[in-house]
């Protein structure tokens, strides 16, 4: 069995899905081929790519965090990322970050189900994953143009969920690859994340762009502009004092933060419709 489940969205444009639901971005223009994003790289990502394009690649990390980089390693092309990311990137890259990944992935919990999963590979070899690295790490600027050939991406700074944080406008199609940087559960917490008044100013900009469709680093459909709205009220009128305790075992050392969602939801909600939340730490609570 295929470790990557491979999605063609149409002629050229590919989703690849990891077991942890990481949403990867395969864009095949006339002249090159993009990927958006490298997930944790347990499986074979290179491959994968190589089985559906053998043209020129090129990179893009939307952010620094370990679900959307740790397979930069298998790459030997450029992998653009934004400068603001880059500490964040050889944290989450270290040889000591990744071993607690491999631990997580075997025993990887369902946060709608509960049901506890092993998402490594059966042939999963850890010595050469734990000393992979960070991959061959280009500057990343806000208007940078990837021209593909019949497929032109520009670069959007969408600071927030982390400072680094860059989205992709496909023009061609007006649809927006957004990592993390809008999400119906986001994370805004740690030192690498920005306020919460720049979150909202990203979400904002996101609205003036209009695009038609915003596809996600965890979500199986596009995001609509109505959901944006949703995922700024959610910001606007969070309240930490009233928000449910949470912890996440990537960062252990953090246990100030809370989710708060909209209208009273909980944990118990996550997957169904209606279901729009913030994780916030104490220092953002008040940004």
């Amino acid at each position: 069995m295929d470790y990557y489940r491979v999605t063609a969205v149409e002629e050229g444009t590919y989703r690849i899905t990891s077991p942890e639901n990481v949403y990867m971005e395969l864009l095949v223009g006339t002249e090159r081929a993009l990927l958006i994003d490298t997930g944790y790289g347990f499986g074979p990502l290179k491959e994968t790519v190589r089985q559906i394009t053998d043209k020129p690649l090129q990179i893009v990390n939307t952010h620094g965090h370990v679900d959307h980089t740790c397979g930069n390693y298998q790459f030997g092309e450029a992998i653009f990322l934004a400068d603001a990311d880059r500490d964040l990137l050889k944290r989450h890259n270290d040889p000591s970050f990744r071993a607690r990944s491999v631990e997580l992935a075997r025993h990887s919990r369902d946060l709608v189900t509960g049901e506890e999963i092993n998402t490594l590979p059966e042939d999963f070899d850890p010595d050469p994953y734990l000393s992979g690295g960070c991959g061959n790490i280009q500057p990343l600027e806000e208007g940078m143009i990837f021209s593909l050939g019949g497929k032109t991406l520009r670069a959007i700074a969408t600071p927030g969920h982390t400072r680094g944080s860059i989205s992709l406008l496909y023009e061609e199609k007006n649809r927006l690859y957004a990592g993390d940087a809008a999400n119906l559960f986001l994370w805004l917490f740690g030192e690498e994340a920005a306020d919460k008044a720049t979150y909202i100013r990203t979400l904002d900009k996101i609205l003036s762009l209009a695009p038609e469709q915003i596809y996600g680093g965890h979500a199986d459909q596009p995001f609509s502009l109505q959901d944006v709205e949703m995922f700024k009220r959610a910001a606007l009128e969070a309240d930490y004092e009233k928000g449910i305790p949470f912890f996440t075992p990537l960062m252990p050392d953090l246990d100030d933060i809370r989710i708060c969602a909209l209208d009273g939801k909980t944990l118990a909600d996550i997957g169904k419709p209606g279901f729009y939340a913030i994780l916030l730490d104490r220092k953002r609570a008040v940004s």
